[in-house]
């Protein structure tokens, strides 16, 4: 009972620590139970304990914080709720992946190594939990900090850095439990000073660059003027958008217009994920995408939406995960949920074509590979087997200031690092944008599948842990919410600057562009690298070191 109850308690803590829950506190203190269960149990349970009680830590947090995967709303597709049902009861068993090493450890090698290599071994396995096509790296530890201070250390370690913090600290509490029980007081004090000093020194930074106003420091030559900025959010139901696009076209001009209509005209409009459902580019929808780049030209604006693309490969160029066309079975094609950018003059259409898509419900995880299983996962929603986008270029907007009248003089170009859905839980994503010339990033997304959960919430605070990393302004532009602006600093600008979910609105708001390139943008992921190696010599150690220490 004693040892569930360790196993329990990281798993609440760990919940309660993760964004929404405005308890990041907990995260460095939340790994100590389990730390401990490790240190005084493992060498003396069988592996199905392990395997068993770090599957409860796990299964608990995620059910804390993903329970809304599966949507719960009365028109939720089955296949998605089954498909949350799925996640939480597998998720657990790949969160656990790094506390079965280290029990491992322990018993080759002792409880000092163990617990010295934890921050190095749960770092390189959330890393790496990112890195395929079925990946979910959401769950990140790091991402517990996002509502402390500490949490602005991101643009000189990132995220998974963070966690590698996090960690250190858990580590250095339960030192101080374990030598307070030998009674050597001088022990107790350094490790508690170290994990003092640590935290002193996040906090201090954090509350350092917290506080910098960037909207504020247009003067200073790694800054342009700023770009206004009108982001649509239509609130329209998820599952009825397929049924009629074209009125959902419609829906996005009538709530543009009638902000123009007041006077506030933007140098840039916005539209979230697949707000143009379907292929508007191709030749059969040559009158509705003429219709839309009038409205664009007489608006005098840019917009940036997202919408169906398709890309019909020459032959002999056609991936294997590539449909066929159902009239010539020769050609090979893909249909991607991409973004592009309209605006007056263009020669060039700029797209962005979505190149991390949610395993299972957008795309079969390693399609190309398992071609014969792409078929057995579908969404009935029209969503999925999208195409992969194979870059991450930033959409150039050419900023033009309009004379009365009517001409036109270049003011400078927006280069917008378009981050789609699920994408903005990868940072790798987000750093390859920005050091492809991103001065702005902008996610768009749809979110509302999980209207009234606590999902876009969530998903809006990790979009703020973006912004910390590069050091860049985000537009995030919803369907249904939440839909806003965040600084540099991962801060909403101003009140005003943040819709909720379920309505129907235009939020306004200003954008600085930057080209000053953080630490973390500049060297990435380097600790998380560290930590790949000593995990892979620790586990060499413990295959060297047969005889089990207690």
């Amino acid at each position: 009972m004693h040892s569930l109850l360790l196993a329990l308690a990281s798993g609440v803590l760990l919940g309660l620590a993760f964004p929404p829950y405005p308890l990041g506190w907990f995260a460095f203190v939340a790994y100590v139970p389990l730390l401990i269960l490790w240190v005084d149990r493992v060498p003396q349970f069988r592996k199905r304990h392990i395997v068993g009680l770090s599957y409860l830590t796990f299964f608990v947090f995620h059910g804390l914080t993903n329970w809304w995967v599966g949507s719960w709303q009365e028109h939720t597709d089955p296949y998605l709720m089954a498909s949350g049902i799925a996640l939480w009861l597998g998720h657990p068993f790949f969160l656990a992946l790094p506390w079965y090493m280290l029990a491992y450890i322990r018993r080759r090698l002792g409880a000092g190594p163990m617990l010295w290599s934890s921050p190095f071994v749960i770092c390189a396995f959330e890393w790496l939990h990112g890195q395929t096509d079925a990946s979910y790296p959401w769950l990140t530890t790091g991402m517990m900090t996002a509502y402390t201070p500490f949490a602005q250390a991101a643009d000189l370690i990132g995220v998974y850095g963070l966690t590698f913090l996090v960690v250190l600290i858990n580590v250095l509490c339960v030192f101080v439990l374990l030598v307070n029980r030998t009674k050597h007081r001088g022990a107790v004090i350094r490790y508690a000073l170290i994990a003092v000093g640590i935290l002193g020194c996040g906090f201090f930074y954090g509350s350092v660059r917290s506080s910098t106003t960037f909207e504020l420091e247009g003067g200073k030559s790694s800054y342009d003027k700023p770009v206004r900025v009108h982001l649509v959010q239509p609130n329209i139901d998820p599952w009825d958008k397929w049924s009629d696009p074209r009125v959902q076209v419609a829906a996005h001009q009538k709530l543009e217009d009638s902000i123009i209509a007041t006077g506030d005209h933007p140098d840039l409009v916005v539209w979230s994920e697949t707000a143009i459902p379907y292929t508007i580019r191709a030749a059969d929808n040559a009158p509705e995408f003429a219709s839309l780049r009038t409205w664009v030209d007489t608006s005098r604006i840019a917009l940036l939406t997202g919408y169906s693309d398709v890309m019909v490969y020459a032959p002999g160029q056609a991936p294997p995960s590539a449909r066929r066309s159902k009239v010539d079975t020769s050609v090979r094609f893909d249909a991607f949920n991409a973004a592009m950018v309209l605006q007056s003059g263009q020669t060039t259409i700029p797209v962005h074509r979505k190149s991390m898509l949610t395993p299972f419900a957008e795309r079969m995880p390693f399609a190309d590979q398992l071609t014969f299983a792409m078929d057995w996962f579908q969404w009935g929603v029209g969503i999925s087997s999208w195409g992969k986008g194979q870059t991450r270029v930033p959409l150039p907007v050419n900023i033009v200031e309009y004379a009365p009248d009517g001409t036109q003089t270049p003011n400078q170009v927006l280069r917008v690092g378009t981050i789609v859905c699920i994408e903005s839980i990868y940072p790798q994503v987000a750093r390859d944008m920005v050091n492809n010339g991103a001065n702005v990033l902008c996610v768009i997304t749809n979110d509302a599948w999980y209207n009234g959960t606590i999902g876009p919430r969530q998903h809006f605070d990790i979009a703020r842990m973006r912004a910390i990393e590069q050091r860049r302004w985000i537009m995030r532009c919803a369907n249904s919410g939440v839909t806003g602006f965040i600084s540099p600093n991962g801060n909403n600008f101003e009140t005003t600057s943040v819709v909720p979910e379920q309505t129907a609105t235009v939020c306004s708001g200003n954008v600085w562009p930057i080209r000053k390139r953080t630490l973390y943008s500049s060297v990435g992921d380097v600790l998380p690298y560290c930590s790949v190696l000593v995990t892979f010599c620790m586990a060499v150690l413990t295959i060297i070191k047969r005889k089990r220490r207690v």
